[in-house]
């Protein structure tokens, strides 16, 4: 497993990856589908400070869009996880875990990562992933949601 800083080369990558996530979330959520068959999804713009292709040997298999701030807090500066994808096949394989470890470690200082509580799967995901953090959690409330955020310093 690794993770690789994307470039602006592998933007288009990073964009057909976003698509398979939003069809993951359309368990949950309904994401509007444009007449071109794909999701508006537009926030990559403002989330492309630090992206990262998570790799399984030479196979693509997942993202990750890490930011310089808290968009559910507002905190600054703070590392944010805007985006975090594993493929299905490479869940329960270790990869995420070691892709947070990894990508923690690339940005020492105070973190925030934000859950929405909707999305069980990512909850018991990011409680196992940030045990060695020992993060401080609470409820917040972004967007009309109830989410889950969880602080620590890196």
């Amino acid at each position: 497993m690794a993770i690789r800083l994307a470039t602006l080369a592998d933007r288009p990558v990073i964009e057909r990856l976003l698509e398979l996530y939003l069809y993951d979330m359309a368990e949950i959520y309904r994401f509007p589908i444009g007449t071109n068959g794909l999701y508006a999804y537009d926030r990559l713009d403002a989330f492309w400070q630090h992206a990262y292709l998570l790799e399984a040997g030479d196979d693509l298999a997942g993202l990750a869009l890490v930011i310089d701030h808290c968009p559910v807090t507002g905190r600054a500066p703070c590392w944010f996880m805007a985006e975090f994808f594993v493929m299905r096949p490479y869940r329960r394989t270790g990869l995420g875990l070691s892709a947070t470890r990894e990508l923690i470690g690339a940005h020492p200082g105070a973190w925030h990562i934000g859950v929405i509580n909707q999305n069980t799967s990512a909850m018991s995901f990011w409680t196992r992933a940030l045990t060695g953090c020992a993060p401080t959690v609470s409820p917040v409330q972004h967007d009309g949601e109830a989410w889950t955020l969880h602080a620590f310093n890196a």
